[in-house]
């Protein structure tokens, strides 16, 4: 048996060569009145850096005060056990010291500033790559814009006498009520075969649900292996057998359903599912495909979270769990492939040439993965080294596969550089800008541009990326960075109070999650691609489902169209029901909940851990008070005052909304106050007139422009953005601003600025 260890061998010369690309932090020095202050009265409590002390006092002394409100603060409750002590110069000095060392966000990172550091593949990095390298062998699935899943039905138990076929919208039948199709002339005896594709909108494990008391046999994204079998009939009509995978966002997937009734005393079919972050519900129309499609190869191994303390998900973290996963994903992908193996080296078993194609295919195999073309070292090492006349031609190939993907040259895609030099190539930025917009690999037309050297130029650069814009895969990234920057799967899981919101189903929920992605996507993908819509849109898709709920007229069938919920609802994603039910209790409204959300998701303030855990107990508060009047009563106390005095007004500016986001004017007999005046981070006092307020607020503001900035920053590219200069973050706010605020050209500008970044070259 060979050994992986020349493979594997390469990485410690490899992260040595790539180490000196990557900058070091900085560190502060000096000793002034205030810091000697600091460190004889406060380090005891807040930690020599602010950053509290375990046991005394946690939370951290990071704040959003300007420094004369600091300084209050120190003067009027510091030291705790001993207030006023600090006063006049000396309160000036431990302040000034305070805000310029640690208190702000700038101030922490100047005492370490941000850096680029070597990163390995994200977990959806990884799945995507994976996916797509094989793709590029496999053919990739093109669609049209038919929906629906192709039925076909017989007239016997065995799949033997076709008496026809259909496109259904869905798969939900009761058998017992009416014959799937008018030709079956047997009650008790037929068969249905549903075939097509299933199409997922979002990456994650989707779990499969099929209600039936028949014989059931369900394959996705197979031909061969069932994801549910059970072809013994039942006679419990309530019967469920479930089945979970892993698909891809924005990629069709082999799907079949096969059932047959032979006199079983009842019958019927349901199938579900319950996509990621979402609930379940009868798979919809839109999520079926009525051609069958190939398979696709989609690593199931599960893997450990990635690092997200930054805010969004990063490659940093390296734990012997996700080694192992790595391993085990990459074993997984061989056993996959072995069946695929020669159509996709386009031999077979009687081919003369079968071991040169196989070959060649693996060369073609390590090239995509590698991103660049290799060399005579590493196809001897990753390729030419497993074929010999010890092993068998699939053996071979697996090995192949293995050493690949467990290679640093594969999960650490920054080692992609030219072996003599260590400043970015076109293979490198080609690497990078598929990094960005898709989290994969780069595609046949990005390869070209690289070997002909055309990515050292900027303007080419950004032509390349228009042409990737247009693709798939950065649709289903975007949509990603939806899902991330709302906080949709952390928050997904809501529920209501049954009697007051009757009819808020598993269905609403649903249909209003995919209402939210629309909007998204319809903004950002339209010509203007303008953020200010993101909260000033008056209308949302809907369906007849969320119409009944709802209450809006003239809304049939099951295809989403544009309509107002209210004439109130002119606050794009801000009155979306999905977003103002999210962030809501089960029978009320809540402002702090929505308040947290836009101070720290939209407008980029940050805060502290709140100083005690306080549960909100309607209960607790007397008869006839309306959710304002609690809030701003719980929040009174001079420990909530500093952050509730940001975070209420703009959740009061919501308070028109109930817990599912239907508009109402009164509350507890009481007239709706949504009118709230906030303080933005220059200290000017803006009245915000209710949701209308708040959207102008959100799309005029500077500061919520650079939060949007950084978020989709961060996203697309997985690294801090000050760590690409000091001023790229200030250019960027710009010309997004310039631009009337376009997300595509935002997000071509971010992309382009950070794919030709070279850190060596900057320094």
């Amino acid at each position: 048996m060979k050994s992986f260890l020349p493979a594997l061998c390469v990485v410690a010369g490899l992260l040595s060569a790539a180490h000196s690309a990557f900058g070091a932090p900085k560190k502060r020095s000096g000793v002034d009145p205030g810091e000697r202050i600091y460190f004889k009265q406060c380090a005891h409590c807040h930690g020599m850096q602010g950053e509290g002390v375990i046991g005394v006092n946690e939370n951290p002394l990071y704040g959003t005060k300007r420094l004369p409100e600091l300084i209050q603060v120190i003067v009027d409750t510091m030291p705790e056990e001993k207030p006023n002590a600090c006063r006049g110069d000396n309160a000036v000095a431990v302040g000034r010291y305070i805000y310029e060392t640690f208190y702000t966000p700038e101030a922490r990172a100047s005492q370490k500033p941000p850096r680029i550091e070597l990163a390995r593949l994200t977990n959806r990095q990884y799945r995507q790559s994976v996916g797509d390298i094989f793709a590029e062998f496999l053919g990739k699935p093109q669609l049209n814009d038919e929906r629906g899943i192709k039925a076909r039905y017989y007239d016997t138990r065995g799949f033997g006498k076709q008496v026809g076929e259909e496109v259904v919208d869905s798969i939900d039948y009761d058998f017992d009520q009416k014959l799937p199709h008018e030709k079956i002339s047997k009650k008790e005896e037929f068969s249905v075969r549903w075939e097509g594709a299933i199409i997922a909108e979002e990456s994650g494990v989707y779990e499969f649900i099929v209600k039936s008391p028949n014989s059931i046999r369900l394959y996705v994204n197979s031909r061969t292996n069932r994801l549910i079998d059970k072809y013994v009939a039942t006679r419990d009509s309530d019967a469920e057998y479930k089945g979970s995978i892993y698909l891809q966002g924005g990629m069709p997937y082999y799907f079949r359903l096969e059932t047959f009734r032979f006199k079983d005393p009842t019958a019927s079919m349901s199938v579900m599912w319950i996509p990621p972050g979402g609930t379940r519900q009868i798979i919809p129309k839109r999520n079926f495909y009525p051609s069958w499609v190939g398979t696709s190869i989609v690593v199931q191994t599960p893997f450990p979270p990635d690092d997200s303390a930054s805010g969004y998900e990063r490659g940093i973290s390296i734990s012997p769990e996700w080694d192992e996963a790595t391993t085990n994903a990459a074993i997984e992908v061989a056993q996959q492939v072995v069946p695929l193996m020669d159509r996709m080296a386009k031999t077979n078993s009687q081919d003369e040439n079968r071991q040169e194609k196989l070959k060649a295919f693996c060369y073609s195999l390590v090239e995509y993965a590698f991103r660049r073309p290799l060399t005579d070292e590493q196809k001897s090492i990753y390729v030419d080294s497993f074929f010999s006349d010890e092993l068998e031609l699939t053996d071979t190939v697996k090995r192949v596969i293995i050493s690949t993907l467990k290679s640093p040259l594969f999960l650490y895609p920054e080692l992609n550089r030219h072996p003599n030099s260590p400043a970015a190539d076109s293979y490198l930025i080609a690497s990078r800008l598929a990094l960005a917009l898709w989290d994969s690999v780069p595609d046949t037309a990005l390869r070209n541009a690289a070997a002909q050297g055309s990515l050292m130029d900027a303007a080419q650069v950004e032509l390349q990326i228009k042409r990737m814009l247009t693709n798939r895969r950065t649709r289903s990234k975007l949509d990603y960075f939806l899902l991330h920057w709302l906080q949709l799967n952390e928050k997904g899981e809501f529920s209501k109070d049954e009697q007051q919101f009757a009819g808020f189903s598993e269905s609403v929920k649903a249909d209003l999650r995919q209402s939210l992605r629309l909007l998204f996507q319809e903004i950002v993908w339209s010509d203007a691609s303008d953020y200010r819509q993101l909260f000033q849109a008056t209308t949302i898709p809907v369906n007849q489902n969320l119409a009944d709920f709802y209450r809006i007229d003239g809304v049939e069938g099951t295809d989403f169209q544009q309509a107002a919920i209210s004439q109130h609802g002119s606050g794009g994603i801000l009155t979306h029901p999905y977003m103002l039910s999210m962030l809501a209790y089960r029978d009320n409204s809540s402002p702090i909940h929505r308040g947290v959300f836009i101070t720290r998701r939209l407008m980029g303030r940050t805060l502290k851990e709140p100083p005690q855990a306080t549960e909100f107990v309607s209960a607790d508060f007397e008869e006839g008070l309306t959710i304002r009047e609690k809030v701003t009563l719980i929040t009174e106390p001079t420990a909530c005052a500093g952050c509730h005095n940001i975070i209420n007004p703009l959740g009061f500016s919501l308070e028109n909304f109930d817990a599912v986001g239907r508009y109402r004017n009164q509350e507890v007999g009481k007239a709706i106050n949504a009118v709230a005046n906030y303080n933005t981070v220059d200290g000017e006092s803006v009245e915000l007139a209710g949701a209308t307020g708040l959207a102008e607020l959100i799309s005029t503001s500077p500061q919520a422009h650079g939060a949007f900035v950084d978020h989709l920053f961060h996203q697309a590219v997985k690294q801090p953005i000050n760590a690409y200069g000091d001023s790229l973050r200030e250019e960027l706010i710009t010309q997004f601003q310039n631009s009337g605020f376009n997300i595509q050209q935002l997000l071509v500008n971010i992309v382009r600025e950070s794919a030709l970044f070279n850190p060596q070259r900057e320094e």
